[in-house]
């Protein structure tokens, strides 16, 4: 019974992912104590694809503060934590930007991978989309363990860096309600 409920909850998860695709070439920070700003699109075929809305958000590193099970053939291997170390990225979108509408609240992430050209600095690019899921649908126990980091880490930024309190102040109420509680969002 329980693992019909469970395929019943990732399908409703996968259904509620929108996939999203960076727009240009932007350059991933490399201190995990940073971020960038960045623009994204849908499929143009789709009702808000490429050319008639995009969305904003910010790209920040994340790294792992868990233990990590992982599959090696028939051997389960448990890594341990690895603070210091970036782990990977998470995009966190919190606008849809429609032509001729106001913008749109949203609150939606996903990890997408990044990519190091021939020439140039590790990237994510038209190449590099990935799923992004709905934040605001998703219950507090199956919250992504990186989600509550790299907003700790934004308001963290936002202390001295005026684009990430921007990110924080517009994006507030969606943060408060999918991350209910979280520390660094009480005394925003």
């Amino acid at each position: 019974m329980l693992d019909i409920l469970n395929v019943v909850y990732l399908a409703a998860i996968l259904i509620s992912s929108i996939t999203l695709y960076p727009t240009g070439e932007t350059a991933v920070p490399l201190e995990k104590d940073a971020f960038v700003e960045l623009r994204l699109h849908r499929e143009y075929w789709r009702e808000d694809g490429n050319g008639k809305c995009s969305y904003a958000g910010v790209l920040v590193p994340y790294t792992r503060t868990w233990p990590e099970e992982v599959r090696r053939s028939d051997e389960v291997v448990i890594l341990p934590p690895e603070p210091d170390k970036i782990a990977g990225y998470v995009v966190v979108v919190s606008r849809k930007i429609c032509a001729g509408k106001e913008a749109e609240a949203i609150l939606r992430a996903g990890t997408p991978t990044t990519r190091k050209p021939f020439f140039g600095n590790r990237q994510v690019d038209m190449h590099t989309f990935f799923q992004a899921g709905d934040m605001l649908e998703t219950p507090p126990d199956k919250m992504p363990l990186w989600m509550p980091q790299v907003i700790e880490r934004m308001v963290l930024l936002a202390k001295t860096d005026k684009k990430a309190g921007s990110f924080i102040g517009a994006s507030l109420p969606e943060l408060r309600k999918a991350l209910p509680g979280l520390p660094g969002l009480v005394g925003q």
